[in-house]
C-alpha cells in the first residue's frame, strides 16, 4: 500500500463532523414527491480519481453501510469499497453527509453508498451500478406488547406523550389492508412512491408520514408502540427483529429490487470499473462473507445494537473517553486524535501487553515508564498521563522548531512515538541528501521506508541503523485515518 508510491499517495483527508438528523415530523404526503433540483455535475471521472489517489465515498449513517463499533470503522459498503479502492490503487475516504444531501453532483464525492435503491426520477442525474444484492420492501408492524427500548435519547417522533400512541393496531395481512392506516417512512425512503402506487389500486387512503430519521429508528418506534407501521428493506428489518422480538416483518410491499451504488452520470469510466468489479466479485466467498457479517449474523447485530460502544447511537468510543479528553488538552490535541492513537496502540485495552513488553492503553515501554516515573503503567490514569508527557517531550525536544507546520509536526511526533525520533531524523537526513524536503512528512516517510534496506541504513548519514520503516509509516497513516472516522461520529466536546 505504501511502497515506492508513498510520496504520491500518502495524503490523509480529514473529514467534517457528521450532521446527525433529528427525529422531526416532516409532512403528510398525498401526492407524488416534488421534483428535485440538482446543480451541474462536476467533471471528475476515474482517471482524475486515480490521478489524485483518493476515492471519496458519500454515505449516511446506518447500521449496515458505515458505522463505528468499539472504536472500529465497519460497514458492508465501507468494506466492499475498501476492496475496490485497494484494487484501483487509491485511498478510500468516507464522507458522511445528511441523508437528504447524498447527491454526487455537489462536487464532494465520487460514489454514493448507503443501501441505495435506484429511483427512476434520478436516472438523468445519477448512473446506478449493477446490483450488490437484492431485497424487497416489507411492512414492519408490532405483534406483541411494546419492547424494551435501546439506550437512546428520549425524543420521540411526535410532540405528544408516548402513552397516547401506545395503542393496539390491527394486524396487516396483505398490502391492501393498509387502507385507512398511517405509515411512517424516512424522508429518503424509496417506498414512498410504492405506497402511493398501492394507494391508487385500493379503496381508501394510505396516510404516509415522512420523517427525518433512519429506517432503524422508525422500526424501533414501531417496536415501542410510538408509531403503528413503517416499511423498510426486508433484510434490514429482519436484523432489527432479531433484537425486537415483538415485531413482524410482513407482508412484502412490492417485488424484489436491487440495491446498488451510484455515480454521477458524467463518470462513465468509473461506472464501468465498478460494474466490472461487482460482476467479478459478487459471487466470491469474500462478498458472501461480508453479506453474512452485516445482514445474516443476528447475534453480532444484537450485540452491537445493545452495546454502549455503537458510537453513532451513544456518542461513546470507549470507557476512557473522559480520561482522554482530560489529558489531550494538556498536549493541545483534539481528544479524538488521542483516542485514535489509543485504539491503534491497544484497542482501548488497559491490560494490553505487546510482544516487546509495551504496556497499557498507550503501550509504554518499560524503559520509558521508568524515565516517566510511572509506578503502574497499566493504570489508565498513569498510562495516559505519562504518554501525554512523552508526546509533549517529543514535540518540544525534537520537532517544535524543526517542523513549523503543526499538521506536519503531528506526523513526525507520532512516528517518533512509534519508532523513536532517531530513526525519523535519519530519514530526514536521507531526504535532504537526495533533494527532498526534510520538513515534509511524505518525503521523510518515503526514506523511512528505505531504512529497512541495507543500501540505505548503511548510508553514512544514517546514525541509528536498521529500521522496519513500514511500521511507523503505517502507524501514522492508520491513526490519521481513524481520527477521520472519529471526527464524523463523535463530537469534539461532550454534549450538554
Amino acid at each position: 500500500m505504501f511502497g515506492t508510491r508513498i510520496k504520491k499517495r500518502y495524503v490523509a483527508l480529514l473529514l467534517s463532523i457528521i450532521v446527525l438528523p433529528g427525529l422531526l415530523l416532516a409532512s403528510w404526503i398525498t401526492s407524488s414527491a416534488p421534483e428535485r433540483v440538482y446543480p451541474p455535475p462536476i467533471d471528475r471521472d476515474l482517471a482524475a480519481i486515480v490521478a489524485r489517489d483518493t476515492l471519496v465515498v458519500l454515505t449516511s449513517f446506518n447500521s449496515t453501510s458505515y458505522f463505528l463499533y468499539r472504536g472500529q470503522a465497519m460497514g458492508y459498503e465501507y468494506e466492499l469499497l475498501g476492496d475496490f479502492a485497494e484494487e484501483a490503487g487509491v485511498e478510500l475516504v468516507m464522507r458522511v453527509v445528511p441523508r437528504d444531501s447524498l447527491l454526487l453532483n455537489l462536487g464532494v464525492g465520487d460514489v454514493a453508498a448507503a443501501r441505495i435503491v435506484p429511483m427512476e426520477q434520478d436516472t438523468a442525474n445519477f448512473a446506478y451500478t449493477t446490483e450488490l444484492y437484492r431485497t424487497r420492501g416489507a411492512l414492519v408492524q408490532r405483534e406483541g406488547p411494546p419492547g424494551e427500548a435501546l439506550p437512546a435519547p428520549a425524543d420521540t417522533l411526535l410532540d405528544v406523550p408516548p402513552e397516547t400512541l401506545r395503542v393496539n393496531v390491527r394486524r396487516i395481512e396483505r398490502p391492501a389492508d393498509l387502507a385507512g392506516e398511517t405509515v411512517y417512512l424516512p424522508d429518503d425512503s424509496p417506498y414512498v412512491s410504492r405506497l402511493l402506487e398501492l394507494e391508487d389500486r385500493i379503496t381508501g387512503d394510505i396516510r404516509v408520514v415522512v420523517v427525518d430519521t433512519t429506517s432503524e429508528a422508525l422500526i424501533r418506534e414501531v417496536a415501542e408502540a410510538r408509531v403503528p407501521f413503517t416499511v423498510a428493506q426486508e433484510n434490514v428489518a429482519e436484523l432489527e427483529r432479531s433484537y425486537y422480538t415483538n415485531l413482524a416483518v410482513a407482508p412484502a410491499i412490492g417485488a424484489e429490487h436491487p440495491v446498488t451504488l451510484a455515480v454521477r452520470e458524467n463518470a462513465p469510466e468509473l461506472l464501468r470499473a465498478l460494474n466490472r468489479w461487482i460482476e467479478e466479485s459478487r459471487e466470491s466467498e469474500r462478498w458472501r462473507a461480508l453479506y453474512r457479517k452485516y445482514y445474516v449474523d443476528r447475534r453480532a447485530y444484537r450485540e452491537r445494537a445493545a452495546s454502549a460502544y455503537l458510537t453513532a447511537e451513544t456518542g461513546t468510543l470507549s470507557d476512557w473517553d473522559a480520561l482522554l479528553r482530560e489529558h489531550a488538552a494538556e498536549v493541545g490535541w483534539d481528544w479524538r486524535l488521542l483516542a485514535a492513537q489509543t485504539y491503534q496502540e491497544s484497542r482501548f485495552d488497559p491490560r494490553a501487553t505487546s510482544w516487546a513488553g509495551a504496556m497499557g492503553l498507550l503501550q509504554i515501554m518499560p524503559a520509558t515508564a521508568r524515565d516517566l516515573g510511572l509506578a503502574d503503567p497499566y493504570d489508565p490514569d498513569e498510562n495516559v498521563e505519562g504518554a501525554v508527557r512523552y508526546l509533549q517531550w517529543l514535540g518540544e525536544e525534537y520537532w517544535a522548531e524543526a517542523i513549523p507546520d503543526p499538521q506536519e509536526r503531528l506526523k513526525f511526533i507520532l512516528a517518533s512515538y512509534n519508532a523513536g525520533a532517531g530513526h525519523v531524523m535519519d530519514a530526514q537526513r536521507l531526504a535532504a541528501k537526495h533533494g527532498d524536503d526534510p520538513s515534509r512528512w511524505e518525503d521523510v516517510a518515503f526514506w523511512l521506508l528505505r531504512k529497512s534496506e541495507a543500501e540505505w541504513y548503511q548510508d553514512p548519514v544514517v546514525r541509528h541503523g536498521y529500521c522496519r520503516g513500514l511500521e511507523p509509516v503505517e502507524y501514522v497513516a492508520r491513526i490519521l485515518e481513524q481520527f477521520a472516522h472519529y471526527r464524523q461520529f463523535v463530537p469534539a466536546a461532550p454534549e450538554a
